[in-house]
């Protein structure tokens, strides 16, 4: 009975740790954004892209050129000022893998504008799943 319960606790241990494994982390996902952002203000949105999850492809350019000329943003100079908040989730079945979300306030050249960007961990792969720019 001992080695029956054993192996139960064994096993709950070792999924317990594959299922946290599969998580994002919170710098993770500020690198993530950072990297990305760092493309966005040379205008190379071809590597740009790179950081889009595979489910959710996108026309940077068209995109945030035309925030650019719509709302007046400039993106050349993008600084995030402060994180004002998050979530996270080792499992949201609605994308069927981890997902964590930041919301930020950032400057474009002394212009303040609120963010959020969504990543996404699941088997098709790894990146920002939603941008949302609110001017």
């Amino acid at each position: 009975m001992k080695r029956i319960f054993s192996l139960f606790v064994i096993a709950g241990i070792i999924l317990t740790f594959s299922a946290c494994s599969g998580g994002i982390k919170g710098e993770e996902a500020k690198e993530l954004i950072n990297n990305f952002f760092d493309c966005i203000e040379t205008k190379d949105y071809e590597s740009a892209s790179e950081f889009l999850h595979p489910e959710r492809p996108a026309e940077l350019d068209v995109f945030f050129e035309g925030l650019e000329k719509e709302e007046g943003l400039d993106f050349s100079d993008i600084q995030i000022e402060e994180y004002t908040g998050f979530s996270s989730a080792y499992y949201d079945s609605t994308v069927d893998g981890s997902t964590y979300s930041l919301e930020m306030d950032i400057l474009l050249n002394d212009k303040e504008i609120e963010m959020e960007i969504e990543i996404v961990k699941n088997d098709n792969g790894y990146g920002i799943y939603n941008l949302d720019i609110d001017p």
